[in-house]
């Protein structure tokens, strides 16, 4: 695996770029050196709508990512276009969510957070570090939480085979909570 930049940057703007984009997976040992440019991936994704994050909460994706690093089963890869990072997307041995969608946890991951420069969107790169992701950690169920008005997220994870599985409401919001569940045998002869 080729050495990760010591100082990333974010993507150049267009389609070019995300077609160039050489997706990594990332060792946990690594993640520390990318942090500043998640967190500035985090900002220009998780600040605008549906999410609107104030732009402090947007950034703290990095600080949850570095604490992530320890979980068991952690997964992060990244979309870099020479140094430069156009996303990124991350999971961890995770069954939170199977137990809040009424289900019987078991070796679950959750897809933490994917996240694309809004200038890379609409050219597959979304698809590819997803892809990436699961495909580190194939026959075990992933879940994941989106906001049910993210129709770019949702529709690349119904694409992917996502489900909902439950609705999750607090006081000041609501989000989905999906599951992908591992193909087997037969699915995967279809």
């Amino acid at each position: 695996m080729p050495a990760t930049p010591a100082r990333p940057q974010l993507g150049p703007q267009g389609q070019a770029g995300a077609a160039l984009s050489e997706i990594r997976l990332i060792p946990a040992s690594e993640v520390n050196g990318l942090l500043d440019t998640v967190t500035e991936v985090a900002r220009q994704v998780f600040t605008l709508p549906p999410w609107a994050e104030p732009r402090e909460s947007a950034g703290a994706v990095a600080e949850r990512l570095a604490a992530d690093t320890r979980r068991r089963g952690f997964t992060f890869a990244a979309a870099f276009h020479g140094d430069q990072v156009h996303g990124f997307a991350y999971g961890v041995r995770c069954s939170r969510l199977a137990l809040l969608a009424s289900r019987l946890p078991r070796e679950d991951l959750t897809l933490r957070e994917l996240a694309v420069l809004p200038s890379m969107r609409g050219h597959g790169l979304g698809a590819r570090l997803h892809d990436a992701l699961l495909s580190a950690a194939p026959g075990v169920p992933w879940w994941l939480t989106t906001h049910p008005r993210a129709g770019a997220a949702l529709g690349l994870y119904r694409r992917r085979g996502w489900r909902v599985a439950a609705l999750l409401t607090t006081e000041d919001r609501v989000r989905l909570i999906m599951l992908k569940q591992p193909l087997t045998g037969k699915d995967s002869n279809q």
